[in-house]
């Protein structure tokens, strides 16, 4: 029964680390769980993922997601379109945040949950490859 435990136990843990791919060579956040960064000082970007239960449509969270950025993190919206790895799964939210900074958020809703990945860079840095896929590998299945 022990051994049926800790299988059952392991499997979960692998489905949870699946489901949450940090972009590859960042580096886990401190005390901030589904976040990673990458870079150091004015250089630094970072990278988090979320999960939670959604009773919405992708339109719905598509609002929600262009409703949060601009009114807790100020930005000012760019573009929101399909993401181009799963169109019609998945979309991305393009901002600009004050100072200049790139906000990139991707969400996909699928089995009454969203998944939410959102990837902050500085000004005039361009996306790094590895948070990309790691976008991909979070939302399109």
């Amino acid at each position: 029964m022990r051994r049926l435990l800790a299988a059952v136990s392991a499997i979960a843990l692998a489905a949870c680390a699946a489901a949450a791919p940090a972009p590859k060579g960042w580096q886990p956040v401190a005390g901030a769980p589904g976040t990673w960064s990458t870079g150091t000082g004015a250089a630094t970007q970072s990278y988090v993922y979320a999960s939670s239960s959604f009773g919405g449509t992708l339109q719905d969270l598509a609002s929600q997601v262009a409703i949060d950025a601009v009114l807790h993190r100020h930005a000012k919206m760019l573009r929101s379109e399909p993401f181009t790895s799963c169109p019609g799964l998945a979309g991305l939210a393009r901002f600009t945040l004050p100072g200049g900074a790139g906000l990139e958020e991707g969400f996909r809703v699928l089995d009454g949950r969203s998944v939410r990945v959102t990837y902050e860079r500085p000004a005039g840095v361009p996306a790094d490859p590895a948070a990309i896929e790691a976008m991909k590998s979070a939302l399109c299945p």
